[in-house]
């Protein structure tokens, strides 16, 4: 079956083959077409840890959905139960939800509400520091309360967050077993076999190589889904890290992978194959965000902010950076998501004399993800032509977001590509404004933005569809005002799998734990 939709460090070609035949593992398709029950899928880099909490990048939140079951699940049609079977808002601050029975952790500890209650209850803590916590429960402290004789778990909010079921199926939200949460530096090491409450398990780690895990046998959470998954899941699922991209789609077609993703134009060999399925989305956003902090050029200098974006065409960029498959953003958000702006009077524009005029003799330093390269090399190069000098640093994944995540002032823009894994605008527009990261929330800025997050906070408080956008847009106003960030693209990104394997995009999110043998 073919499907196409609008989806995203080094190993030699050589050791990749050989890895895929000599330890075992062949792939879903096997040697000589036979199948097996290992799918073989490319990733982009190592992950960077095995905590959910902690998780900051693609990679992570591509683990934390094999390893940890979340309470609710997004579905192509809204959400659907995970851990949760159901559950209710009292207000606003208040959810009720009710926790399935007979879920069991990978070392066969049952599933409780107070189980679930304390895994949610270090999250939300503020010394946790997890960058999805503001994403899933808003910038207030949440008490998590667990009733194990009602089989319900309450969370109560110190301030509105209307769209809390839907960030509790955030991947970070993962529910850690109580062997994990003994152990923390254990768990961020994969080390504690008793801490998975989803499918899989580490079986093996070897960085840069390959991670292989392994299906609990006892396993019986899966979500249900509006349209019920085809096929069985693998016994075995071993992940590569690649760096290049191309690299990653020759395995593929060689039949070393069975599944992975394309930002790049790797995609192109497999449009025309009928061997593979082939899902596009639009599941990351690319825009310009600057470093606020004290140190970074761009500090309190919204005039010089507004030179670098007017020094950049977004259409140039869309092309460059997409081929023309992706498209031209108007806010931080993908043009699908509700209440995202479409007015480009509230944009800097294209004016490339008035930002040379800004930027002449400035020196910037730009970081950027490797997966971003192409886009990374257009923006140095533009900004060079505005006469700034460019300092730029393409890092792999993991360094990429440890940089930029951790508060420091070692950078002064990037490329941030947002990966919006709840498919809602506040998820974006919070890494624009709010708590920023090295305070626990998700904004790599540094700079709150008061009156923008105000009106985010608003919008959270109302279920009225009407309002909730008018608070929204005023919130997207405040940011692009300030030029906290300058809007790109958004990238496609495809999702391949071989003939025998199925992976299921839901809307704009790609699920890793739909992979399925269909052959």
């Amino acid at each position: 079956m073919r499907r196409t939709r609008l989806r995203p460090p080094l190993l030699a070609v050589a050791l990749v083959a050989v890895l895929a035949t000599s330890t075992g593992c062949l792939s879903a398709r096997g040697a000589g077409g036979s199948a097996t029950d290992t799918v073989n899928a490319g990733i982009g880099s190592d992950p960077s840890t095995f905590d959910p909490a902690l998780g900051a990048a693609s990679d992570d939140y591509f683990v934390d959905r094999l390893f940890y079951d979340t309470l609710t699940r997004r579905d192509s049609d809204g959400l659907t139960g995970g851990l949760a079977t159901g559950w209710k808002a009292v207000s606003a601050s208040e959810f009720v939800f009710t926790i399935r029975s007979g879920a069991t952790c990978s070392d066969g500890t049952p599933i409780t509400p107070t189980v679930v209650a304390d895994s949610l209850t270090r999250f939300a803590d503020p010394e946790t520091a997890s960058p999805g916590r503001t994403l899933a429960m808003g910038g207030g402290k949440a008490t998590v309360t667990a009733d194990d004789d009602a089989d319900t778990v309450t969370v109560e909010l110190t301030e509105d967050w209307a769209d809390l079921p839907t960030g509790l199926s955030l991947p970070q939200t993962g529910i850690v077993c109580p062997a994990g949460l003994a152990d923390p530096e254990g768990l961020a090491a994969g080390k504690v076999k008793g801490a998975f409450s989803g499918p899989y398990t580490l079986a093996r780690a070897t960085p840069a190589v390959r991670y292989e895990l392994t299906l609990r046998q006892d396993y019986d959470a899966w979500p249900r889904f509006s349209e019920p998954l085809k096929g069985t899941a693998p016994a075995t699922l071993v992940l590569t890290p690649f760096g290049d991209q191309s690299t990653k789609a020759t395995q593929l077609l060689s039949g070393a992978l069975d599944v992975a993703s394309f930002s790049d134009e790797s995609m192109v060999r497999f449009e025309n194959n009928d061997s593979f399925s082939l899902d596009l989305v639009n599941q990351i956003g690319a825009y310009l965000l600057f470093n606020e902090r004290k140190g970074s050029v761009f500090a309190g200098r919204p005039g010089l902010r507004r030179a670098v974006a007017q020094a950049v065409d977004p259409d140039a960029f869309t092309q460059v950076a997409t081929n023309g498959r992706g498209q031209v953003l108007r806010s931080v958000g993908s043009a699908e998501l509700p209440c995202v702006n479409t007015d480009t009077s509230l944009l800097p524009g294209y004016d490339p004399d008035a930002a040379g005029k800004v930027l002449d003799g400035v020196t910037i330093r730009l970081v950027g993800t490797n997966q971003l390269e192409q886009g990374n090399e257009y923006i140095a190069e533009v900004l060079r032509n505005a006469g700034a000098d460019v300092k730029l640093r393409n890092l792999d994944n993991a360094q990429w977001s440890e940089v930029t995540s951790t508060g420091g002032n070692g950078w002064d823009v990037t490329i941030q590509g947002d990966l919006n894994v709840v498919g809602t605008l506040p998820s974006s527009l919070l890494r624009v404004m709010g708590p920023a990261t090295e305070d626990g929330g998700r904004n790599k800025t540094g700079a709150v933005d008061e009156k923008g997050y105000a009106a985010l906070q608003q919008a959270m408080s109302t279920t009225a569809a009407d309002k909730r956008c008018q608070a929204l847009q005023r919130a997207q106003e405040s940011f692009l005002e300030r030029v906290d960030a300058a809007p790109l693209a958004g990238l496609a990104e495809a999702a391949v799998s071989a003939d025998s394997v199925s992976i299921r995009t839901l809307g704009d999110y790609i699920d890793p734990a739909t992979i399925r043998i269909t052959g």
